[in-house]
């Protein structure tokens, strides 16, 4: 076989690409002096522009330096492409060298790649607009001359756009066949043609706002030169699920409109949060959209809702402000009876303090006994009737300057909802005032009732000289206490209720200690059963079919486990491993994995009623393992089908949302089911003792191979609290995302009754 030479592979490389270096094409022979003025202020924070650029108004320009050098410093080195090509004058020889350099370590294949892209990039702009390795295309654009050039820094070593580019350049040179290439275009600013600078800025910073994730805004123009604006972000869908969004402005009413929009609901959320709170979805075509109250928000829609809006705190303030007249005079009356109850308390108590200071003394009580006898006791009770007639009972609320307009304004609805919060604020103070007054009027009427429980009493004591001398000479205190009614307050244990995204590693050492504690050796490995493919077998028990099935399976893969371990020759190590360590969590162990063959014991003369037999154990294993006393963690736990499920049975669930529905993927359309856990659901985690035997005692606690549990259904009545849906974006490739339906349903589990 002939050796290959460099001079083979070149001259490949160039018959692939189309050179010929003896003909350079006339195309390449009257470069373009470019001039170009980098922009100063540019923020390099990625590409901002992608466009369609036709191969033939690029110029390439080659520079000796590296991608990551600043523009600056690769401008200022850059040279026409034609000497590279040319080593007829002395200083282009180490120009062609490092060409021929290039092209040797340049492959085929990954022109080839550049190609395949392009021609899908043609076709589709990719949902998230950039694309693998477009940083490779080095494109710029002089707006002094209205000219694209491509700077390829030959210190690199990824030439594949480079030589595509070239060999698509040496087609049009011969077919004059224009074709295009999407490129993003480096140090290129928003171009302003539907948004100003400060109008993007300030959209990037309302997205973050509502999604708590920064966005990628694109000015990107197709084939025809048109141009749209694309944002691509990432949001939280529920709770701690996120999803990528896309938006899309084709026009610069489409996006004056969507920013005028974003822009009012941020200034809403943030002038008046404890009136409005937006929420985001995913539609299904995969954009972002805002709802308020469940409705989708436009720009249409939302002059209807600030009107709705104006019109709803008006009447609020409306009725407010007769409830405030109401409770102002309500007041104004209880003002009247708590002053009159001080009077009337204030002349008992002196009649209680005269009768406690003259018993003190003989001549005391002799006084004390006659003067009372002429003071009979006579409080006069003045009709509150009479005071309160003299109240002024207000008929009209105050006139506010409600405005009147086609069409509210953002500046309206916050001036009308400040209004709204003064007038609540007053009735809540008057609320207040209202309860405190009450309450300080029944804690004197009851001082008042005790006081003439005990006049009363010394009132009995008057009929004769003799007998008020006794029992003034008494020393007894009269115990007349008031009632005091409190409500029983019912002491409940107050449980952690933890999150997974937060608490995970705690959730998952307090899980593994515990149930290491309760469960034995063979529970342990009876619950791993469950935790694999077995489970829906159990739930199928007395299905034959099933069962035949599930033992033909399980009795192939021991056959191929005994060919995997099988072999004529001995091995000199025998059953000693040249390292046995193993990681888990980042953490160091010597524990061996379950194996589900060895727990249920199959071989090849396994029978159905031993298989069965062996099922039915670990059925019954596993349901006392769930009625043990655990005392787990609370979280919500969840639980994902693509069908309707009868929830029914065993079922394995998840406190991690995300995965649940990942285990779903393939599907359009799943069923979340959000299941609100407490102290009575029985429950047991998949941590790391499910997975391993501990007999070297070396295994991490954690729940480090799964967030998964097993729940059995059968013994709980199940009520629906709430009912939602919301959508996620799935990426398949670079050019397509799938958008799922989550139908999510929160429920509650009660035990049934026996």
């Amino acid at each position: 076989m002939p050796k290959v030479t460099n001079e083979d592979v070149i001259k490949e490389k160039l018959d692939y690409i189309g050179l010929n270096l003896e003909k350079i094409p006339e195309f390449f022979k009257k470069p373009i002096n470019i001039e170009y003025s980098p922009i100063k202020a540019y923020e390099e924070n990625g590409y901002k522009v992608y466009k369609y650029i036709p191969i033939s108004k690029i110029q390439i320009l080659l520079t000796p330096s590296n991608r990551m050098n600043t523009i600056k410093e690769k401008y200022s080195k850059a040279s026409n492409l034609i000497s590279y090509l040319l080593p007829e004058k002395e200083e282009n020889i180490i120009r062609y060298t490092t060409f021929l350099k290039m092209l040797k370590t340049v492959k085929i294949e990954e022109i080839e790649e550049v190609g395949e892209e392009q021609k899908k990039l043609s076709k589709q702009i990719p949902f998230k607009v950039k694309f693998e390795e477009n940083y490779l295309w080095q494109i710029y654009y002089s707006d002094i001359q209205d000219i694209y050039f491509m700077l390829v820094p030959t210190n690199d070593l990824e030439y594949a756009t480079f030589f595509y580019l070239l060999k698509k350049q040496i087609e049009y040179s011969k077919t004059k066949k224009e074709e295009m290439i999407f490129v993003p275009i480096c140090y290129e600013n928003y171009s302003n043609k539907y948004l100003k600078n400060l109008e993007i800025s300030d959209i990037e910073k309302y997205l973050w706002f509502f999604t708590k994730h920064w966005p990628n805004i694109y000015e990107v123009f197709d084939k025809k030169g048109d141009l749209t604006i694309q944002i691509i972000g990432e949001t939280f869908v529920y709770e701690g699920i996120s999803s990528v969004y896309k938006i899309k402005l084709e026009n610069k009413e489409e996006a004056i409109k969507f920013y005028k929009v974003l822009k009012a609901l941020f200034i809403l959320s943030t002038e008046l949060p404890h009136y409005y709170k937006f929420t985001v979805k995913i539609d299904r075509y995969g954009y972002l959209e805002f709802r308020y109250n469940n409705k989708k928000i436009t720009y249409d829609t939302m002059l209807l809702m600030m009107n709705n809006e104006y019109d709803k705190a008006k009447n609020e303030i409306m009725k407010l402000g007769k409830d405030q007249i109401q409770m102002e005079t309500e007041l104004e009356e209880l003002k009247i009876i708590s002053k009159e109850r001080d009077e009337e308390y204030l002349l008992k108590e002196k009649q209680i303090a005269t009768y406690l200071e003259c018993r003190k003394t003989f001549f005391g009580r002799v006084k004390y006994f006659f003067k009372a006898k002429k003071m009979k006791k006579n409080l006069k009770e003045e009709k509150i009737e009479k005071e309160k007639s003299k109240i002024e009972i207000k008929k009209d609320i105050p006139k506010m300057n409600f405005v009147k307009r086609e069409y509210y304004t953002i500046e309206d609805i916050i001036k009308i909802y400040k209004e709204l919060d003064e007038i609540r604020l007053k009735v809540k103070n008057l609320t207040l005032d209202t309860k405190a007054l009450k309450s300080k009027i029944e804690n004197m009427e009851t001082k008042i009732k005790n006081a003439n429980l005990y006049i009363q009493e010394i009132d009995k004591h008057e009929k004769s000289i003799f007998e008020f001398w006794k029992f003034a000479n008494k020393d007894e205190k009269l115990m007349l206490n008031e009632a005091i009614n409190e409500d029983t307050i019912s002491s409940k244990k107050i449980q952690k209720v933890y999150n997974y995204e937060e608490d995970l590693e705690e959730i998952g050492m307090l899980v593994d200690k515990k149930q290491r504690t309760i469960f034995t050796k063979q529970d342990l490995d009876y619950i791993y059963i469950s935790s694999t493919e077995i489970l829906s077998i159990l739930n199928n028990i007395n299905n034959e079919d099933i069962l035949k099935n599930s033992l033909e399976n399980l009795k192939n893969e021991f056959q191929k486990q005994r060919i995997l371990f099988s072999s004529n020759k001995p091995d000199i190590f025998g059953d000693v491993q040249e390292d046995s360590t193993k990681i888990l969590g980042n953490k160091k162990h010597r524990e061996n994995l379950k194996d589900k063959l060895k727990i249920l014991d199959i071989n090849n003369n396994t029978s159905l009623e031993e298989y069965k037999d062996k099922l039915n154990k670990v059925l019954i294993n596993v349901n006392n393992c769930l009625n043990k006393k655990k005392e787990l963690p609370i979280i919500p736990i969840y639980l994902a089908s693509t069908t309707e499920d009868n929830l029914k049975g065993l079922k394995t669930v998840n406190i991690n949302p995300e995965k649940a529905i990942k285990e779903c993927e393939d599907s359009s359309q799943i069923n979340l089911y959000k299941i609100n856990m407490d102290e009575n659901t029985k429950i047991i985690y998949f941590s790391n003792c499910i997975y391993y035997d501990n007999d070297n005692k070396t295994l991490p606690l954690g729940m480090d191979v799964a967030t998964k549990g097993l729940i059995n259904l059968e013994g709980y009545e199940i009520k629906e609290i709430y009912k939602d849906d919301f959508r996620i974006n799935t990426e398949v490739n670079e050019f397509k995302f799938t958008t799922q339906k989550i139908n999510l349903y929160e429920i509650e589990l009660n035990i049934k009754e026996k």
